[in-house]
């Protein structure tokens, strides 16, 4: 229930649900589901097209609950509960991009530590955000970028394995997401708050990382396998 002000006997701007909060998550899970055969049925073999799965079902899985969440009103404690599942999947997701760029710097790469350290780092904090141990909004996107550049060392080899130009897109990618993560911190810009506030650009520019990486990641299994 929204907080009054008692000088105006109105709701509080800050506590309205911006009318378009979620559906561009919505959107973008109906076109994760598509993009999730694309990878699988991509030219690949063995673990890589198992590497290319677990992003696409990390996509698939990030944007339903992103959606499910934000678009729709919820009790207590069901808002609750998808709030949890929301943190707990972009963790998953941040693992799930890793993992194939992870496989093509290396066809012994599953194997590697880096590799186990990331999903056992995302794995940690989809846990703990499960349990309701998530820390603030600052702590949450500092751990989300903190996360995302684990992938670092890998990232600096893959212009010799995708070509240097694939490399500087993912590298685009993954400032796309730093931003964001700033944006959902400070929350801010917060254009129109109503309809189309800070967290509605949040969604945007998650939305365009992550279709980054999944172009940069089809183009190269389409083109050159």
């Amino acid at each position: 229930m929204a907080s009054i002000d008692p000088l105006v006997a109105r709701p509080l701007e800050a506590d309205v649900k911006p009318r378009l909060r979620g559906l561009s998550h919505a959107l973008a899970f109906l076109a994760s589901l598509v993009g999730f055969f694309v990878l699988v049925l991509a030219p690949a073999q063995g673990l890589q097209r198992l590497a290319d799965g677990i992003f696409g079902l990390s996509l698939v899985l990030m944007f339903g609950i992103s959606g499910t969440y934000h678009l729709l009103t919820w009790s207590p404690e069901a808002h609750q509960r998808l709030r949890r599942m929301d943190h707990a999947a972009i963790y998953l997701l941040i693992a799930g991009t890793f993992t194939p760029l992870a496989t093509l710097d290396a066809p012994g790469a599953w194997t590697k530590g880096l590799l186990w350290v990331m999903w056992g780092c995302a794995l940690t904090g989809a846990g703990l955000s499960l349990a309701g141990i998530s820390g603030t909004r600052g702590v949450r996107s500092g751990l989300y970028v903190l996360l995302g550049a684990l992938a670092a060392p890998v990232m600096l080899r893959l212009p010799a394995v995708m070509g240097p130009d694939r490399a500087t897109w993912l590298l685009v990618g993954g400032g796309v997401y730093a931003l964001g993560a700033i944006v959902y911190a400070r929350k801010w810009p917060d254009p129109i708050p109503t309809v189309f506030g800070y967290h509605e650009v949040f969604h945007v520019m998650v939305i365009a990382a992550a279709a980054t990486h999944y172009a940069v990641l089809v183009d190269f299994l389409w083109t050159v396998r």
